[in-house]
């Protein structure tokens, strides 16, 4: 079974998509060689990258790079066997999403299991551990990501942030910005509307410290959940331990307390003082709309007490890129499946495909569904751009029949091109989105306006009729001339 992020590399080296890269230097060019691979194939190509013999660095502390974007990796991170289409990933997460499996009567509780009495052979987070004056967190090869980062070295970009909810206990995941300020102190980006910001902000109104941990280098399945939107009080853990298929083995930190993967790579727990006491600039950084971002001021900032890490340990790095290239999964089944069952939910019906294009974010957005009435069109686009997953990050929701292949964008364009009228684009001011994208002015009440396309067919009008063979036909052809052979 796959337990950790190297039986993840070595399932990903056994289907030909890992790569290694020896003598590559920290300031910029793992970032380079980072972007060139992953803008191979529209982004949806290129293998995983793992950097070893880091220039200024001992052999065997390693980066880990373009970690899961492609369909392949992407399959596997899900646990979904071989031949299973990218649209059939985004309907089964939903499916699964709107079902809840890992919460089933019986399951594994919070997600985790505790490793008692943990030692080196059974928690590997601990064959290293440095405390107190020992702490330094530039004993990794942290990269200089971006061209434009100047001298920021981003530890914080495939992690997960743990917190604690001082009133109920909750251990809440994230995924939050950090870079390092020097050997002991480093950066957290935790934005408005971020579960990690409220319940920091409970403990500095008490005037206290708020316990934190950073995990750079962990098993996919954490990371994912990590990535998701679930309700307050609600366990990323328990997500995480039904994607591997068991609870996730977890060491309680020593002075926190907060739960670390035992398998974990490399981690550091330590505490983020009242923004009163102190705070931080972050950034320059290059972030996911695929431009650089200013300096952000008057952030927390963590002081480390510990870190941990495996003997030969692995840096997990997923820095946003320009775009097409991709930093997360290669099948958007966290925005597409969540739009999709968002739908559903508000009451849209007959919806047939749901996909991201460009970016794991909504930004172009395209929905399909098999049209019932008037109106069912414009239905699904408003519902799209009203629903969580739709609109942090939005800007054009594409609403299209059932004949098109969400997946495909030539076919999305082709759609928009002959079904859209000028009259069949709506324009929906002051939506919620995310401080990062470029057009917004007030970072701190940030919104945006969405553009919604009915590229449909007019319901219930006359209106041609495609040109293609039946389905049931082409597979006949395909078949008996041997086209799959030739890459037809």
């Amino acid at each position: 079974m796959v337990k950790d992020l190297r039986d993840f590399l070595a399932e990903v080296d056994a289907i030909g998509e890992l790569e290694t890269f020896k003598g590559a230097h920290w300031n910029h060019e793992i970032g380079a060689v980072t972007e060139l691979v992953a803008e191979k194939g529209s982004g949806r190509g290129g293998p995983a990258c793992l950097f070893d013999d880091i220039e200024g660095y001992p052999s065997g502390f390693r980066v880990l790079s373009n970690t899961f974007g492609s369909i392949e990796r992407s399959r596997i991170t899900l646990g979904k066997p071989e031949g299973t289409t990218a649209m059939e990933m985004v309907d089964q997460w939903r499916k699964d999403m709107k079902a809840e499996p890992w919460s089933d009567e019986g399951g594994s509780g919070d997600g985790t299991t505790l490793v008692e009495d943990p030692t080196p052979e059974v928690a590997p987070i601990l064959e290293n551990v440095d405390a107190g004056d020992d702490v330094d967190v530039t004993k990794f090869p942290v990269p200089v990501w971006h061209a434009q980062d100047e001298d920021n070295r981003y530890i914080g970009t495939g992690c997960t942030i743990l917190t604690k909810d001082p009133d109920t206990g909750w251990v809440n995941l994230g995924v939050y910005r950090s870079s390092i300020i020097d050997e002991q102190t480093v950066t957290m980006g935790i934005w408005p509307g971020k579960d990690g910001l409220v319940t920091m902000r409970k403990y500095h109104e008490r005037g206290e410290d708020c316990p934190i941990a950073m995990v750079v280098g962990l098993d996919p399945w954490t990371w994912l959940a990590s990535t998701i939107t679930l309700h307050r009080q609600e366990s990323e853990y328990e997500v995480a331990g039904w994607l591997q298929g068991e609870p996730i083995p977890v060491i309680e930190a020593p002075d926190t307390g907060l739960p670390i993967p035992a398998n974990a790579e490399i981690a550091l727990e330590g505490y983020l003082p009242p923004l009163s006491e102190e705070r931080c600039t972050d950034g320059p950084f290059g972030e996911w709309p695929g431009y650089s971002t200013p300096p952000h001021p008057d952030l927390p900032v963590m002081h480390v007490t510990n870190v941990m890490h495996r003997d030969d340990p692995i840096l997990l790095g997923q820095p946003p890129l320009r775009p097409p290239a991709l930093y997360t999964l290669g099948v958007p089944v966290r925005t597409a499946g969540g739009v999709w069952n968002q739908l559903e939910d508000g009451g849209v019906p007959s919806v047939t495909g749901v996909w991201s294009h460009v970016i794991e974010r909504p930004m172009f957005l395209v929905v399909s569904i098999e049209q019932e009435y008037a109106g069912h069109a414009k239905q699904a686009g408003l519902g799209a751009v009203s629903t969580p997953n739709g609109s942090y990050g939005g800007r054009y929701v594409v609403v299209v029949d059932d004949d098109v292949d969400v997946t495909n964008l030539d076919e999305v364009l082709w759609a928009m091109c002959t079904r859209c009228r000028a009259e069949d684009v709506e324009i929906v001011e002051g939506v919620y989105t995310s401080p990062l994208d470029p057009l917004v002015q007030d970072r701190e009440r940030p919104t945006s306006g969405r553009v919604i396309v009915d590229a449909t067919r007019p319901y219930d009008e006359e209106f041609p009729e495609a040109i293609a063979f039946p389905d049931d036909y082409r597979e006949e052809v395909r078949e008996k001339w041997g086209l799959d052979a030739v890459g037809i």
